[in-house]
């Protein structure tokens, strides 16, 4: 999706939401130690010796008498019927809905060419309230992100899970388009992770799982996207294999991003990968002052390992950030149910994580549904700014009808 926030730190609503496992608490969060997610053996009390590992090593596959796959098993294995997008019933709220029927009620983010509101519905229910994405259709032309926005739309608004963010309806005025989504209150992952420095492997595996149950569920379509990173949520165009758009956080970005040889959905594996170490550590395994020493040092495939970091995690991590896409765990043969069966989520029940069914790890504390306590406090945009969700708007002038920038964006 486009950048709906911060470039460093949008919020993971953009990406798994609607579940309140997804949103952590600012303070007074409570842990649940026994939540049922955590397996009889925890990665966190591995029977090996960190000790016996080296502090940096190299992305490797992972060891193959742990990762091997007997093909003809995998082969045999029935797979769910192709699921294609264009045949997903779109559920979108067409009528019976304007703009001025919301009420602006305060900023949860900003971003290059996009902001994020928090609005309450003017109906009888008053406590009926959502984010609504605003972006400025100048800059989306500007910064070449036409193609990304509309396919936003028109995949979310063709797809339901749990853990995606719910697309309600779409408008547009002679500024901007919006998207009126689902308001998440527990705030975003990387401001909670940040205070807590890292996670421990129980309280990751459950956010992992989450996201990773959103994968497989997108994957049967054809759909893929250019990077599932928690800082940012761009999709790409809808493509039958790959895609050449170079978008996302830099941190995140797999190596055949950067090389621009084409990409699909294993880049969304290494970027899950990533996500896992840094919860795991605290910071990404690639980093650097400048987005050109992050791309070196991607590429270059050096990983240093905490001492903190159980055999195990590495493991997992390893299979993730495999350089050959065709060894990447969760690309191979046996697609996202390899990644939900590897012995690092042993215990995982994960039908019912997908009913929502499992207590959360941490539980976010809000007093209200507007509780906006775990978002930064940011003004409100000037109202000329956003002049279809103040007054409507009068239809242009006949001269003014043949705006190029409009026509791009016919179906919002």
């Amino acid at each position: 999706m486009s950048g709906a926030t911060n470039q460093r730190r949008p919020s993971l609503a953009n990406a798994t939401a609607r579940s309140g496992s997804i949103s952590l608490p600012r303070r007074g969060s409570q842990l649940v130690p026994d939540a049922p997610i955590t397996p009889p053996l925890s990665p966190g009390h591995s029977e090996f010796s960190v000790d016996d590992i080296d502090m940096v090593d190299r992305v490797l596959p992972p060891p193959q008498l742990e990762m091997q796959v007997d093909e003809q098993l995998q082969e045999e294995r029935p797979q769910p019927p192709l699921r294609l997008l264009e045949d997903e019933k779109v559920h979108l709220q067409k009528y019976g809905i304007k703009l001025t029927d919301f009420e602006v009620r305060g900023t949860l983010g900003t971003g290059t060419f996009a902001r994020v509101l928090i609005v309450r519905h003017r109906g009888r229910e008053s406590n009926n309230y959502f984010a609504i994405k605003v972006l400025r259709k100048s800059e989306i032309v500007r910064l070449r992100q036409v193609e990304h926005v509309n396919a936003e739309r028109y995949i979310l608004s063709r797809i339901q899970h749990p853990f995606i963010v719910e697309l309600f309806a779409t408008f547009q005025d002679s500024l901007n388009v919006y998207m009126l989504m689902s308001y998440v209150p527990g705030g975003e992952l990387f401001t909670h992770l940040r205070r807590a420095q890292r996670f421990t492997p129980d309280v990751t595996r459950f956010y992992l799982a989450t996201i990773i149950l959103a994968l497989r569920y997108l994957t049967p379509s054809t759909l893929y996207t250019a990077t599932s990173s928690p800082r940012t949520s761009s999709s790409t165009p809808i493509v039958d294999d790959r895609t050449w758009t170079l978008c996302g956080t830099p941190e995140y970005l797999a190596p055949e991003i950067i090389q621009s040889d084409g990409h699909g959905k294993a880049a969304d594996w290494w970027a899950v990968g990533v996500l896992c170490y840094e919860m795991l550590v605290g910071y990404p395994p690639f980093f650097d002052e400048s987005p050109y020493g992050i791309y070196e040092k991607i590429l270059s495939g050096t990983i240093h390992w905490p001492r903190s970091m159980d055999p195990l995690s590495r493991t997992l991590v390893r299979a993730f950030l495999n350089p050959d896409r065709t060894k990447r765990l969760g690309n191979m043969i046996g697609g996202p149910q390899d990644v939900l069966d590897h012995p690092w989520f042993r215990g995982v029940d994960w039908d019912a994580l997908e009913r929502r069914e499992i207590l959360a790890p941490i539980i976010p504390h809000t007093s209200s549904s507007d509780d906006t306590r775990h978002f930064l406090r940011l003004p409100l945009p000037p109202k000329e700014d956003m002049p279809g969700l103040y007054n409507e708007e009068q239809p242009p002038a006949l001269e003014q009808r043949f705006d190029p920038t409009a026509y791009q964006f016919l179906e919002f």
